[in-house]
């Protein structure tokens, strides 16, 4: 084994800033733009969200839009009366609609066309009317102005197209020619009925209603999110870290820290107290109990080392059992190295 050296100096390369003051404001720079980094973070997500909700209010909006209005708007079904009809005919027109059951999924059902008759209410003409059914407004906006054996009174759109043909067939029994039920006309479109309004004018007015505040509030926050996230980039870049000075690139010594006046970048440190005498640099004294050594000389070898020199390698004792702290059987053998 190699010898034991002991060999104390005092003396190390200055490491810190170049004043108190200086690092004080250096580091409270560098926790601001850490607490800004932070800030800047949950904002982002805090802006993410509302804008996924906002961007979900506008879906929304267009859905209802689509789906709600635009059947009321355009047949004008919020204007229906109430009144009795009675089918006079019902066919099957020998065409098969095709129609989308979902996502990768189409279908198909047969045609059934109704026509019924019917008194108009609140007029003075009190003989009856001719028309064609159909079972809502949906419906009559999407197939009223086509050719007769396309104005269909139902569309059922079930994955399997025996299945839309079976509710097509208990559509027709339901309603069947002489069969008298409620159903809505148009004082000014009397040539189309309806056998029942889908959506009325709360439904109309609370789909707008609703989508368009969701829209709207979770908007204004996207917006002030980012305004907020503006700022905190714009407070980011006012902050300045101060970089080495120039010159000291990795590897160099940075300049001594606070405390010491005087001393230069890489140059020793002075002594700590209690050391007098000591020149920056040079080799401590030895610890007490090795009197006549110098400095900078190997120390004599502990007591128990009888015949050993300094600078030789101390001989290995086995390792006294009472002194083993893991508890091992007395079989095993360790050594301990000095």
């Amino acid at each position: 084994m190699a010898a034991s050296v002991v060999i104390i100096t005092w003396g190390a390369p200055a490491v810190g800033s170049s004043g108190s003051e200086s690092y004080k404001s250096e580091r409270y720079k560098m926790d601001e733009r850490q607490n800004l980094f932070k800030q800047l973070k949950v904002y982002s997500g805090f802006g993410w969200m509302a804008a996924t909700l906002a961007a979900g209010g506008a879906v929304a909006l267009i859905v209802c839009g689509v789906i709600i209005v635009k059947p009321i708007v355009e047949t004008n079904s919020l204007e229906f009366q109430e009144t009795t009809c009675t089918t006079t005919q019902s066919y099957l027109t020998g065409r098969w609609i095709t129609c989308s059951c979902g996502d990768k999924c189409s279908s198909s059902y047969p045609c059934l066309r109704m026509t019924v008759t019917y008194v108009p209410t609140n007029t003075n003409n009190a003989s009856s009317v001719a028309a064609v059914l159909f079972d809502t407004e949906q419906r009559l906006n999407s197939a009223g102005d086509n050719a007769e054996d396309y104005q269909c009174v139902t569309a059922p759109c079930e994955s399997y197209p025996d299945n839309n043909r079976l509710r097509i067939l208990m559509f027709n029994d339901t309603y069947a020619p002489g069969k008298n039920y409620s159903c809505l006309h148009h004082p000014n479109a009397t040539t189309q009925v309806l056998l029942k309004r889908l959506f009325t004018w709360d439904d109309m007015f609370h789909s707008m209603l609703w989508s368009s505040i969701g829209f709207v509030v979770f908007a204004g926050i996207t917006v002030y999110i980012m305004v907020q996230c503006n700022k905190i980039r714009e407070r980011l870049s006012s902050i300045h870290v101060s970089s080495p000075p120039q010159g000291h690139r990795p590897g160099h010594f940075l300049p001594p820290p606070p405390g010491y006046p005087g001393v230069q970048s890489g140059g020793f440190l002075p002594p700590p107290p209690g050391y007098p005498g000591v020149q920056s640099g040079g080799f401590l004294p030895p610890p007490p109990g090795y009197a006549g050594v110098q400095p900078g000389r190997f120390l004599p070898p502990p007591p128990g080392y009888a015949g050993v020199q300094s600078g030789e390698s101390l001989q290995m004792h086995p390792a006294p059992q009472h002194q083993d702290p893991y508890s091992y059987s007395t079989d095993n053998k360790g050594f301990t190295y000095s």
